[in-house]
C-alpha cells in the first residue's frame, strides 16, 4: 500500500470549482463568489449582535450574592 494517497487536498479533482452564477448555490462542490451586494440581498450578513445597552440589561439578572454561596 502506498504512503500517498489520491483523494487528498492536492488532488486537483478534490478542490471546489469556483463560480459566479447563483444557480449554483446548491452544486455539490461548487464555490460560489458573490459581491457584497449581492451577498446581502441573500441574506448573508444579518446582524445579530447585542447592542451596549442589552448586555448592560442582561447583566441586571445577576445577584452577586447568590454567587457567593451563601
Amino acid at each position: 500500500m502506498s504512503a500517498s494517497s489520491d483523494d487528498g487536498p492536492g488532488d486537483a479533482s478534490a478542490r471546489p470549482t469556483l463560480s459566479n452564477s447563483i444557480a449554483d448555490l446548491t452544486t455539490p462542490n461548487v464555490v460560489v463568489e458573490v459581491d457584497a451586494a449581492e451577498a446581502e440581498s441573500l441574506g448573508a450578513f444579518e446582524e445579530t449582535a447585542l447592542t451596549e445597552a442589552e448586555a448592560w440589561d442582561a447583566n441586571a439578572d445577576l445577584d452577586p450574592e447568590a454567587a457567593d454561596g451563601d
